[in-house]
């Protein structure tokens, strides 16, 4: 009897008391509602973490079994509200604060776990084992959740830093560190504590206030598969234009030439990995894809383009840096935003001034032009900014929050002051909430004087519509709206062009509809792209 009463004590008072009975409880979940489902195991990995009793193989079974139960909820959750990351959208906000309140409960977990085992007398060896795997898991969980807050523009919590390297230092001490695991069952590629630390860490250095959550997104799992190429040194090198310091757990920064080493110093950096992003770049022009699926087929050939030529900028021995200086001023602007509006709202060549365009074509071009406006009515309300600094190449202020719901880093906008006639066009570049909630934001000027005109199709190389048209008398032309964009010292001979997305192919040959001045352009290059236009190199010809 005294032995029974004995196993009885040795129980937690927790309805997880272990694995089996775990199992159990979960088998009930609302897996038709991942949402619920996984605030459900994040409110038991909070009360497995805080009861005490629990024997730390015991404990440690269960936090695994909720991990493994909650990441395909987890990824449920982010893959929706990456599909619609708007600030100031009260669903959105639902979705991010499940997914980020699970990776910071298992986080959590987790560090209780190691704080177990460092403080046992005597360490079982399956635990000793069962450590690296520990150790990558809890620093996943913290780069995740360091990784939602940059979705949403916020500064990274201070018990990321601390969590992230306290765990390394641990992981270090107990030389672990370079130890190749693999952090699930279900997962075919090896990891270790330190590559998880890399991952992270170039993550925030690569300027994600400048990425939009779901590129945010692409350069975690391109950061995943390139992290064995990333450099993590005890001493400076050439290679390493980034440091950390695991004695004081603050954001890492770029290695200055007066930066005095010490031996908690850790210098990395992801250069060595730039010629395998220039090879993936260069069979994403070429279409040849299949084998970078591997970063999700949910993103666009041209959508990881954008992503890899931003990171070949941020993880070379120079990385950008912002240039012109801000200048306060207080004043407030009208803002629109769509390719289709702005098109419409900046100087335009009317249709009217168009030559050698037949009678069909103009009526055509013209129904399209009042199409587009109509079916933009709804988002057509100008909205009022404050304006807070300027520089030589953009604005700096802060969205209301009435309005604002469409904005992302990539979107187009339309600029106007108040006491003006003249629409400029803008890109927003950077976005920052503030502990206020306020959502600060940057916008790269890209024309003060743009120009809307119209593009007809002529083809591509030998293929040329026009040729086609002559030898078969039945070709009608494809019209295309686009916005051109003076370089700046405001002269076309260099533009570069807005057009709806979809528009660009490679070596194409349109007419620029400009009246007596039109002439042929032809495609050569995609610079950026956003979820309703295309930007674009062209060269004028002869």
């Amino acid at each position: 009897m005294a032995s029974w009463f004995k196993i009885l004590d040795d129980k937690p008072d927790h309805p997880m008391y272990d694995v089996a009975e775990a199992k159990k409880l979960l088998a009930g979940l609302p897996k038709e509602d991942p949402l619920k489902a996984l605030d459900e195991i994040t409110s038991w990995l909070t009360s497995v973490k805080d009861t005490p009793g629990f024997r730390p193989e015991h404990r440690i079974g269960v936090i695994m079994l909720l991990d493994e139960t909650g990441q395909p909820l987890h990824a449920e959750l982010l893959r929706q509200y990456l599909a619609a990351p708007h600030l100031q959208d009260f669903q959105g906000m639902r979705l991010w604060q499940g997914a980020h309140g699970f990776m910071r409960a298992l986080a959590e977990a987790y560090a209780v776990c190691v704080h177990e085992y460092q403080q046992a007398e005597k360490k079982p060896l399956d635990l000793k084992e069962q450590m690296p795997v520990i150790c990558v898991r809890l620093l996943r969980a913290v780069a995740e959740q360091m990784k939602l807050e940059l979705m949403r523009y916020l500064e990274v919590e201070q018990a990321v830093w601390d969590q992230l390297y306290l765990h390394y230092n641990f992981a270090e001490a107990n030389q672990f560190a370079d130890t190749m695991v693999h952090a699930y069952p279900s997962h075919v590629i090896h990891t270790n504590p330190q590559r998880e630390l890399l991952r992270a860490v170039i993550l925030y250095v690569s300027s994600p206030a400048t990425l939009a959550p779901d590129q945010i997104e692409v350069s975690y799992r391109i950061s995943a598969r390139l992290a064995s190429l990333f450099d993590f040194k005890a001493a400076p090198d050439p290679d390493c234009p980034y440091f950390l310091d695991l004695s004081r757990p603050v954001a890492p920064d770029h290695v200055g030439d007066k930066l005095e080493a010490t031996p908690a110093m850790r210098f990395f950096g992801a250069v060595r990995a730039l010629p395998k992003i220039e090879d993936i770049t260069h069979q994403n022009e070429r279409g040849v894809i299949e084998q970078e699926r591997r970063f999700g087929n949910e993103f666009t050939p041209d959508g990881k383009l954008t992503v890899l030529n931003h990171l070949h900028a941020y993880w070379g021995r120079e990385p950008p840096h912002r240039h012109h200086e801000r200048r306060d001023i207080h004043t407030a602007i009208e803002v629109v935003h769509s390719f289709k509006v702005i098109s419409d709202l900046v100087t335009r060549i009317e249709l009217n001034q168009i030559v050698n365009l037949s009678e069909e074509d103009s009526a055509m071009l013209k129904q399209r032009s009042e199409i587009n406006i109509l079916e933009e009515q709804v988002d057509y309300a100008r909205e009022t900014w404050d304006i807070l600094d300027v520089s030589v190449g953009g604005v700096g202020g802060v969205v209301p929050k009435a309005t604002g719901t469409w904005v992302k880093i990539g979107a187009l906008c339309g600029l106007k002051a108040q006491n003006s006639d003249v629409w400029w066009v803008g890109m927003i570049r950077r976005l920052h909430t503030d502990p206020q909630g306020k959502v600060h934001v940057g916008i790269e000027i890209l024309a003060k004087k743009p120009l809307s005109v119209w593009l007809r199709s002529l083809g591509k190389g030998a293929e040329r519509v026009s040729n086609w048209e002559t030898s078969s008398g039945s070709f009608a032309y494809d019209y295309r709206p686009v916005i051109l964009l003076p370089d700046a010292q405001n002269s076309y001979v260099s533009a570069t062009m807005l057009m709806e997305s979809g528009g660009y192919v490679a070596g194409c040959i349109h007419e620029v509809m400009m009246g007596e001045k039109s002439r042929n352009i032809e495609l050569t290059g995609l610079l950026a792209e956003g979820e309703d236009y295309e930007q674009v190199n062209f060269r004028w010809l002869a």
